[in-house]
């Protein structure tokens, strides 16, 4: 009798060798519906699916979740979806009954899932951080490129309000001349319903509900960690191991006005100070340095990027700004004549002589979102926020400025197109690549 592994890699196998046309008839019709399935239902998964369940011509025909409690309750709505505990199984067995994939799982699992999901030729709306490792970045660009119909987007959400929209048009435009540098912080990974604390210890075993597949939920790690509530189902990226830190998980949120505005490349140094460096946990008082080639389009030669948590971000007074109130997750945005100030739900204030002025702002149109990938996937629309190839180019420097917490104080440079550090061979080998456990590994698609 086959084993369950056999049985998933044979499925496996043979979903990855249905052509484009089969898996993807539906998407070929644009009065047809999308038809995705979701793997995590829960946490953010809940405002994915509200939000894309809107849209009149999305249909949910399959969920997977490690957690069947959360299966059976988040499923109700749609009885005539197939549910399983096992994403490798929805595409072993039913990977023609879907077209799309959105990925709301923990960070760790990004990369294999993404990838998977490419191989079977589904179009993907995934998680940020899009990756979890510095060599995931290549592993999903490589795979981007085998698959270049596939439509993809990142759930940095945020990017498409009506002030984001508005600063990139302005500095695009360098209404306030060329930028100079920018600073960017976010609350620091304090103890409560999402997080474990900065540096805390693994806590002790609890027993595994019955409803949870703790197995599972591991996915691609080699080592075991144990259950408890200060880990799943919600505490998870606060661990080294499972996540990315408030760095990594809210980078995707304020760095992406940078790249939209600058076109930014691979940032060339990433220097971290923290107090000591992580454990188990993430660590807190985070302040990063990520810098970038300058040049004419910049007022210096190098653009620098101050990347820090929110209990130690610069004076403002310090950087000629009046003393001013201002929000936990933000983007400042420092230029030859004045700065913007950017709060994550897109809300502008423009400063000019180091006072806040009335700028004129630019028009522009919100959308939505979710819409905006739907309407990609069914052929509607072109253009649309955050496809993985500029998501890749976003999670890169949140992605460098956390991992660097391991070497604090180290002037680690990096070589984006390689996709490792030139100076430091620890660091290639400590924070660049992790293994996967066998069968949970990105696959290789030919």
């Amino acid at each position: 009798m086959p084993t369950r592994r056999r049985f998933l890699q044979s499925g496996a196998a043979l979903a990855a060798t249905v052509s484009p046309r089969r898996v993807l008839g539906n998407q070929a019709n644009k009065n047809s519906r999308l038809r995705i399935l979701q793997i995590g239902v829960g946490g953010i998964g809940q405002l994915d699916r509200r939000e894309l369940a809107s849209h009149p011509m999305v249909e949910f025909t399959g969920f997977c979740d490690v957690d069947s409690n959360w299966l059976a309750e988040y499923s109700k709505p749609y009885p005539d979806a197939f549910k399983v505990t096992d994403y490798r199984e929805a595409f072993a067995l039913h990977a023609e009954k879907f077209d799309a994939v959105v990925i709301d799982t923990p960070d760790f699992h990004h990369a294999p899932m993404l990838i998977t999901a490419l191989q079977n030729h589904k179009h993907i709306y995934g998680q940020k951080p899009l990756v979890q490792q510095l060599d995931e970045l290549r592993l999903v660009r490589n795979a981007l490129r085998k698959r270049p119909d596939c439509v993809t987007q990142m759930g940095n959400q945020r990017a498409t309000n009506e002030g984001r929209l508005k600063a990139i048009q302005m500095l695009r435009k360098n209404q306030l001349g060329r930028p100079l540098h920018a600073h960017v912080w976010t609350g620091m990974m304090e103890r409560g319903s999402h997080m474990p604390g900065p540096w805390s210890k693994l806590p002790e075993p609890q027993p595994v509900p019955g409803h949870y597949d703790w197995d599972l939920w591991h996915g691609p790690l080699t080592r075991n960690l144990p259950f408890s509530d200060e880990i799943a189902p919600s505490r998870w990226r606060g661990w080294w191991d499972t996540g990315t830190g408030m760095l990594g998980d809210w980078g995707c949120h304020l760095l992406d006005v940078l790249y939209y505005a600058y076109d930014l490349p691979s940032p060339t140094s990433v220097q971290t100070h923290t107090p000591r460096p992580p454990g188990e946990a993430h660590s807190g008082h985070n302040r990063s340095t990520i810098t970038y080639p300058g040049g004419e389009r910049f007022g210096r030669d190098k653009f620098v990027v101050h990347f820090c948590d929110d209990e130690i971000k610069p004076s403002f007074p310090a950087l000629g700004l009046p003393d001013f109130q201002a929000g936990f997750n933000c983007t400042l945005i420092v230029c030859e004549e004045g700065s913007i100030l950017l709060g994550d739900l897109g809300k502008i204030d423009v400063f000019r002589n180091g006072r806040r002025v009335n700028e004129p702002l630019p028009g522009s149109t919100p959308t939505s979102h979710w819409h905006d990938w739907v309407e990609a996937c069914l052929g509607r629309k072109k253009a649309h926020r955050s496809p993985f190839e500029m998501a890749l180019r976003i999670t890169e420097p949140a992605l460098l400025a956390i991992k660097a917490t391991r070497f604090p104080g180290t002037d680690l440079r990096w070589d984006g197109m390689n996709h490792r550090f030139t100076n430091h061979e620890g660091a290639n080998r400590q924070i660049l690549q992790r293994d996967y456990r066998e069968g949970f590994a990105p696959p290789v698609i030919s």
